[in-house]
């Protein structure tokens, strides 16, 4: 290195040892300005330093003196890919959500192959365009229902128009058709007003429509210049009909922006229930009966954390295993032409009784909910799961808080709902029973029976192993599992100690009661709970056998649990110990999926109206949480291994074509070797733990059976990775 600056990096490097980061870089600065040459030595050792400062920052809220110190840092090192994410990832954290993609964006163009930018540009789109958004605008169902709703309520040069929560401004476009007086369009998101004015632009409609960043409830009368509107229209629900504060807004509506007489689209709404039997569905909100003698607690209902979700959402007809089990029954019918009508709904702490009448022998284990819109008298629209004229953009409310029903051909029973926070909630009236909570990482894994059944025969291959190096009541273990099922057999076995993880401090409750029922001395264990911990939490101690899950649920690598891992192995594994699983295996496929495309792509032929070139720019490249067991595709090639997920390096993997069609995705899961020798686990499976994950072309591309298809693999120097789509023509 150079000596000219040497003295003030040395100076530097004792401030920064001290904490005095803001110091420190000053002096870093004086250095590059006397001998630029220091930079290439030092631009690692400058990073780790601003990185502390910033943190130091970060906690004191002070975002401006974050972005000052990276836009200094940016003169000496403009094309630096750490700072230039380390500046998306505050703005990130600050909630600064378009910011920050615009300086992913920015760092994908200095290096291409950058994956940590991919991700994080994945991340921040689906925050600023929700997915939704792309199969609701594909729904020709729901389209051409509003549609022709919408212009059979426009009085031409007389009605007044107001969209209430346009997103994409697709309501409003089909609102121009009928030449109405005026209309005006709201939406509390910056994002897709943005986006709703930008596709008015491209229709050559801008000048027809008003578009408000605002939400409806803070407007007024002066926003319409001050005129009340005489028609207004909206698509504000959600799965559960009323999620999306619907009465909320029409209620505010009604009182300040719309005449006496007005209509509105849809008219009216009406919300119905069914019981259902579905093992599928029930196992991923409950913990299932086998696991539950395995664990010695028969008596105990195990269900996911709820938090404030009465229900979750979900395309309900893909289960095929569901079995409708009572007749759909009424919940709630709204008028939202009558305010009276909206108010009572919206301020009563009175029940909907609801009567149910059971179709056939067997047993109810969840209540699915769906809704009928009556945009007017004749033009309705349903999301009957059973119906396949149904409007697909939206999914079906699952009340998943329910204990199995043993029922018989026409029993009766009732259950209650009450509109809470315009959250609807399901009570049964005839079951009292305490809940225990878990979270869904836990459920998942411990009703992934197969996989289960693998960690038990590990048990006694590992016993005789630990046999040859040490007595078992010597034997210390690390088990980093959503549940620490392999610890629990173990401790059965008589082991001196282990080490066991809680994502959840309900699942540190579940942990302690399983282990209580069935009498495990606690002092032998210690329970890491969410991110409470880190690698000095182990101190110095060895550890004979290491099981680390670095695999998330929704189908991707879990890469802190995966560097845990490998700093575990390195460091705390006893000589000649065991680590499990012994390897993770990345599989890929390539396919053809018309669902991969609905949820990710938007068509022009689908609305009427030109918009994909917009909404299509907030595409992702990877899509996860999917169910392989449900989802429909084509293979286009064969299976093949990716790699070691710890070992991953750039590569080229060619296979052939299979069959015709167009590749819009990799569909990517894991294999999974607990030890050697034993036989491997795939993740593509029923009631794995573990969901899939997709990498989507963009464009797509069609191949043909015979060609040569490519799979690029590309790592970063994080160890993160992406794949992408080639092919070659015969």
């Amino acid at each position: 290195m150079a000596t000219i600056g040497s003295d003030l990096v040395n100076y530097a490097r004792q401030l920064a040892a001290k904490g005095n980061y803001s110091q420190a870089l000053d002096l870093y600065y004086k250095a590059f300005e006397k001998n630029s040459q220091l930079k290439q030595f030092l631009e690692v050792e400058f990073c780790t330093v601003i990185t502390k400062y910033n943190e130091l920052l970060a906690d004191a809220n002070r975002i401006e003196g974050i972005l000052a110190s990276f836009s200094r840092a940016m003169l000496y090192f403009p094309d630096n890919i750490f700072l230039i994410n380390d500046i998306g990832r505050y703005l990130f954290r600050f909630g600064l959500y378009e910011e920050a993609l615009i300086q992913f964006q920015k760092a994908l163009t200095v290096d291409s192959g950058d994956v940590n930018a991919e991700k994080n540009i994945n991340t921040v789109k689906n925050i600023l365009i929700e997915r939704w958004h792309f199969r609701m605008l594909n729904d020709k169902i729901r389209n051409a229902s509003y549609r022709a709703a919408i212009n059979k309520m426009v009085v031409p040069n007389k009605t007044r128009v107001f969209d209430l929560g346009t997103g994409t401004g697709l309501l409003a476009m089909y609102a121009t058709e009928g030449k109405p007086w005026a209309i005006t369009a709201c939406d509390s998101s910056k994002v897709m007003t943005s986006l709703a004015m930008n596709i008015l632009e491209e229709n050559k409609l801008r000048m027809a429509v008003m578009v408000l960043n605002k939400m409806s409830t803070l407007m007024d009368s002066s926003d319409f210049g001050y005129h009340k509107c005489s028609l207004l229209i909206t698509e504000l629900f959600d799965a559960g009909l009323f999620g999306e504060h619907i009465l909320q807004s029409l209620s505010h509506a009604w009182e300040n922006l719309l005449l006496g007489d007005a209509n509105i689209v849809p008219q009216k709404a009406e919300f119905f229930i069914m019981g259902v039997d579905s093992e599928f569905l029930k196992s991923k909100y409950q913990l299932c009966q086998i696991t539950k003698s395995i664990l010695n607690i028969c008596h105990l209902h195990v269900h996911i954390i709820a938090d404030d979700e009465t229900y979750d959402c979900d395309d309900v007809q893909l289960y095929k295993d569901i079995k409708y089990m009572t007749e759909p029954q009424s919940v709630i019918k709204v008028d939202f032409t009558d305010k009276n009508d909206i108010n009572e709904k919206l301020y009563s702490t009175k029940p909907y009784v609801v009567e149910n009448k059971v179709l056939k022998n067997g047993q109810i284990n969840s209540y699915i909910g769906w809704f009928n819109l009556y945009l007017t008298e004749n033009i309705i629209i349903t999301t009957d799961p059973r119906d396949k004229n149904r409007a697909k953009a939206w999914q079906q409310a699952v009340f998943f808080d329910s204990v199995p029903r043993k029922v018989q051909l026409n029993d009766t029973f009732t259950i209650d709902f009450f509109l809470k926070s315009e959250k609807l909630t399901m009570k049964e009236r005839d079951h009292t029973f305490e809940i225990m909570r878990v979270s869904p990482e836990t459920i998942r894994f411990l009703n992934d029976t197969v996989y289960l059944k693998m960690i038990k025969s590990c048990v006694a291959m590992t016993c005789i192993s630990l046999g040859q190096m040490t007595e078992l009541s010597e034997v210390n273990i690390i088990d980093l599992n959503p549940f620490p099922l392999y610890g629990f057999y173990m401790l059965q076995r008589g082991i001196k100690s282990l080490v066991c993880y809680a994502k959840t401090h309900h699942d540190k409750l579940f942990i302690e009661t399983v282990f209580g029922a069935n009498h495990m001395d606690m002092r032998k264990v210690s329970i890491l709970v969410g991110e409470t911990w880190s690698q000095r939490t182990f101190g110095n101690k060895k550890f004979h056998v290491i099981f680390v899950n670095s695999l998330d649920l929704c189908g991707d690598i879990d890469y802190q649990f995966k560097e845990i891992g490998q700093y575990l192995k390195k460091t705390h594994l006893i000589e000649g110990g065991l680590f499990m699983p012994s390897t993770v295996t990345l599989m890929g496929q390539i396919v053809s999926s018309d669902w991969l495309d609905v949820i990710n792509r938007v068509y022009d032929q689908n609305l009427g109206y030109k918009a994909s070139e917009h909404i299509n720019k907030f595409q992702v490249s990877q899509n996860f949480n999917l169910d392989y067991t449900h989802l429909e595709y084509t293979p286009l090639t064969d299976p093949i291994e990716i790699g070691d997920c710890n070992q991953l390096t750039p590569d080229v993997l060619n296979l052939p074509v299979i069959n015709d069609g167009d590749a819009n995705a990799i569909l990517c899961w894991y294999k999974i070797e607990l030890m050697e020798g034993l036989i491997e686990i795939s993740t593509q499976r029923p009631y794995s733990f573990i969901d899939g994950t997709a990498y989507l072309a963009n464009p797509i591309i069609p191949m043909t059976r015979g060609d040569i298809a490519n799979i690029l693999c590309c790592v970063d120097r994080d160890g993160l990775f992406k794949l992408i789509i080639d092919v070659e023509n015969t």
